[in-house]
């Protein structure tokens, strides 16, 4: 199901090296796969279904010339050959994919669940070109052949007539991410952590990793208050809850989402967010990158995998001190918790 706000805006002007593609993919064959793509430019909310399928033939050895693909895993296993490294990929892991990387992999188990993110390129077209539309939640355990050879060009795709060379076990994934638009893949949990309030951010992909083009980032906190009001001249935004569950406010409507609900926030979109359940967790994909600093105002670094009990200053003021060099547009005053009440004076 695909449900758009009322709030839908007329097209916007848009640079073609941020347009993106979202894409949930489960564990079964590839003719069964149905692909969950979003590029459209009013607010939508996609929510899976809960499926399972049989371990699939493996996406064979590829690259993209234009495309750079974040991939994150949500259940399961899956085999990952990255630039000629083998590795076991588990929930919470995420990859950076630049243009021109090799790459290719398999699910290890029957319960794969694989999220993949493409900017810059239409590599994501792939998936309609292997498969077909497939109207079910529940998926058929057909394992039909797969002609791998119908991928070419025309969807930013080149198979690799043979697999790079890669030593024996899995390679080790990363607690930092490194520096530039390299291939990488930061273990669960791992990456730049950083506390705002009550709300941990980690950041999976700085816009170094894609050259200006996204930042990936998971947010986990408590129930509490919701963010102020904004929005952005060029900036989209994408939520998907992992975890918990989160109102999100978008354009003249709020929106519930539970876990796998997905929502595409355009820009020049009123919106904001809350958290509903403790321990809610989502994941957030922002296009073009330079929106990053606002986070290093908002948030002061953190070494602990967790939110705090006792929530940290929360430091808007910093934010509002370097507005000119954002791209955002606060649409009301910035609320804190509610405050104590008074108790009543002795006698009364």
């Amino acid at each position: 199901m695909v449900r758009e706000s009322t709030a839908a805006l007329s097209s916007r002007n848009f640079d073609s090296r941020f347009h993106f593609t979202t894409t949930l993919f489960l564990c079964y064959q590839f003719p069964h796969h149905r692909p969950v793509r979003e590029s459209t430019t009013a607010p939508v909310l996609q929510p899976h279904p809960d499926s399972t399928g049989l371990i699939p033939t493996p996406r064979k050895l590829h690259r993209h010339a234009r495309t750079h693909e974040a991939l994150f895993v949500m259940g399961g296993a899956v085999k990952l050959v990255l630039a000629g490294d083998l590795f076991l990929l588990t929930p919470g892991d995420y990859v950076n994919i630049p243009s021109g990387t090799p790459h290719g992999y398999e699910f290890a188990d029957h319960h794969g669940k694989l999220l993949s993110w493409t900017f810059g390129g239409n590599a994501a077209e792939a998936y309609g070109v292997l498969g077909s539309a497939y109207p079910g939640t529940i998926y058929s355990e057909e394992n039909s052949p797969v002609d791998w050879t119908v991928l070419n060009a025309t969807v930013d795709t080149e198979l690799l007539a043979t697999a790079d060379r890669h030593a024996s076990g899995f390679a080790e994934k990363l607690r930092f991410a490194p520096n530039g638009a390299v291939p990488f893949v930061l273990a669960s949990g791992e990456g730049e952590r950083m506390i705002a309030a009550d709300q941990l951010y980690t950041i999976l992909g700085n816009q170094t990793h894609s050259d200006g083009a996204f930042i990936a980032l998971l947010t986990e906190g408590p129930i509490g208050p919701a963010i102020p009001r904004h929005q952005h001249e060029t900036v989209t935004e994408l939520f998907h809850c992992i975890q918990g569950q989160m109102e999100m406010f978008a354009g003249d409507t709020y929106i519930t989402l539970d876990a796998g609900d997905f929502l595409h926030i355009p820009p020049r979109t009123p919106h904001s967010f809350q958290l509903k359940k403790h321990d809610t967790r989502f994941l957030g994909f922002i296009t073009p990158g330079h929106f990053e600093p606002f986070f290093r105002y908002l948030c002061e670094p953190c070494e602990s995998y967790r939110y705090p009990l006792v929530p940290h200053p929360f430091l808007f003021d910093r934010v509002i001190q370097h507005l000119a060099e954002l791209d955002l547009t606060i649409l009301e005053r910035p609320a804190g918790p509610p405050p104590d009440p008074v108790p009543a004076a002795a006698g009364n």
